[in-house]
């Protein structure tokens, strides 16, 4: 069996915990001091994070390391590591590492430890198109089966309860959810994520039937998705893939997310694309209150479409690494 080691340098990310299961490698989340870009943090935190990475895998030496990538710093670890200690890696890019600042400006770096590596796992079509004219190897994998039971409670107090994923990023339309809440004072709206991040003025018009969570550990967040009547995921940006989709697919749960075409593309059943505005989101929630039954159906339905398609593309990743 390949020794193998899955570096990501996260707090906690659920699709490196999945992808790392797969393909047996020991994980490691590896972050330290405060999130954020103010120079002196970043600075002192990646100096940290790529001192500890060399430590771990000078005490692992795996033959095949997965890497999380933003950032491209622990690529860049990762790749010095392999050079030295004649190892291979692959690369988990992200939506961020192809258009968040400041990634998109190092997409040169990007390339160049792309075309070094076994090859790049990618999560949709217009980054396939990028790696494609790269030149390099790379696989798509979107979708990834895992264990989804939880062993704490999170409880809900409404006759309709719609999570709302979110981590209070730019790219979230919050307060255009707060005014879709307004409108349904029956329905239950939580979201999760840190509100903390962000500044008091953004709550000014969050009403009492739109709930705030906090940071939930993950057996509380999955305790709250399952029990959802449906899931809530949207982005200003377009070309991103989004985990709550992929939560909502595995748990078989009606999902209201953004009409990018790329999500259309994707999230092709059980699913009801809604532009980001009050009016359009708010017919989104009554389709999910009219018709929660038979888009459960639809979203069973591509559970077993994704399945069939992660197999293959499993498959193929798989012999990239017998290979090596």
């Amino acid at each position: 069996m390949i020794k193998s080691s899955f570096i990501s340098w996260e707090r906690y990310h659920r699709r490196s915990e999945i992808l790392a299961y797969h393909f047996n490698a020991t994980l490691h989340f590896i972050y330290h001091g405060p999130k954020g870009w103010r120079l002196r943090h970043a600075l002192v935190r990646y100096i940290t994070q790529a001192k500890e990475t060399w430590r771990v895998l000078c005490s692992e030496r795996p033959e095949i390391i997965f890497v999380q990538n933003p950032p491209i710093f622990a690529v860049l670890v990762t790749y010095l590591y392999c050079l030295r200690h004649s190892a291979q890696y692959i690369i988990d890019s992200h939506t961020g590492a192809f258009l968040s600042s400041p990634w998109s400006k190092l997409a040169w770096l990007h390339r160049l430890l792309s075309r070094k590596a076994l090859t790049t796992i990618v999560h949709n079509k217009s980054q396939e198109k990028i790696v494609q004219k790269w030149g390099c190897h790379y696989c798509v994998i979107a979708f990834t089966p895992g264990d989804y039971s939880y062993d704490e409670d999170f409880p809900l107090s409404g006759q309709f309860n719609i999570a709302v994923i979110s981590k209070f990023a730019t790219d979230e339309p919050l307060e255009t959810v707060f005014d879709v809440a307004n409108r349904f004072p029956k329905v239950d709206f939580y979201v999760t994520g840190d509100f903390r991040r962000i500044g008091q003025d953004r709550f000014s018009k969050k009403p009492e039937n739109c709930h705030l969570t906090g940071f939930l550990s993950y057996g509380q967040y999955l305790s709250l998705l399952h029990k959802a009547d449906a899931i809530m995921d949207l982005t200003t940006r377009d070309n991103t893939l989004l985990m709550g989709g992929f939560e909502a697919v595995s748990l078989g749960t009606p999902l209201i997310t953004s009409d990018w075409p790329v999500l259309k593309d994707y999230f092709s059943l059980g699913t009801v694309h809604v532009s980001n505005t009050v009016e359009n989101i708010c017919e989104g929630v009554r389709r999910v209150l009219s018709d929660g039954d038979g888009l459960r159906l639809e979203m069973q339905q591509l559970r077993d479409q994704l399945q069939r398609e992660w197999e293959q593309n499993f498959k193929e990743l798989q012999l990239v690494l017998k290979e090596h």
